[in-house]
């Protein structure tokens, strides 16, 4: 239940980051002995400034957004907090103007 919200909230963010005509692309695989599973889009991307704090609790990449425009700010801080308890890592790489890709980690 809590691996499928933390799921949930990489596709929410792919979708609410992605523009109209854009893909979001959600994968699952294997690799060296470790479940991975990938949420990636062809969205706004995240500034390489902004890549260390997209985990941080109540960070926002938008500072124009509230908690009534655009969330708590909690959703990726979730999603490692849940990734962790499995005993796995979550990452992301990102590219301003060309899309992002999350990544869970999980031993199988």
């Amino acid at each position: 239940v809590r691996l499928r919200q933390a799921l949930g909230n990489l596709v929410a963010n792919a979708v609410r980051y992605t523009p109209p005509g854009g893909e979001v692309v959600v994968k699952l695989f294997q690799e060296a002995g470790t479940a991975i599973l990938e949420v990636s889009d062809t969205g706004t991307g995240i500034a390489p400034e902004d890549l260390p704090h997209v985990f941080d609790r109540f960070w926002r990449a938008d500072k124009s957004r509230s908690r009534t425009t655009g969330g708590s700010g909690l959703g990726l801080a979730i999603t490692r907090h849940l990734v962790e308890a499995h005993g796995g890592t979550v990452s992301v790489t990102s590219e301003v103007g060309r899309g992002s890709a999350f990544r869970i980690s999980l031993p199988l």
